[in-house]
């Protein structure tokens, strides 16, 4: 058996699922990666966790990391 990885645009995704979906449900099998994020999400959710800090008003490193990666 192989294995790929593919990185598949949103516009396109739900088709792209249509079209595994007919193919024999015993010879595929499909695992979705929700973990990843891209570089450009990254800086997003980091960009949002230190906007608005005033000075000396920081979280605790736990809390912060806690609030990016949850946003």
């Amino acid at each position: 058996m192989h294995s790929i990885q593919l990185k598949i645009d949103d516009s396109i995704f739900d088709k792209f699922m249509g079209l595994l979906d007919i193919l024999p449900k015993e010879k595929i099998s499909i695992s979705e990666d929700t973990d990843n994020i891209s570089f450009e999400e990254a800086q997003i959710k980091v960009s949002k966790a230190i906007n608005n800090i005033s000075e000396n008003k920081g979280l605790d490193i736990d809390e912060a990391f806690e609030k990016v990666l949850n946003s």
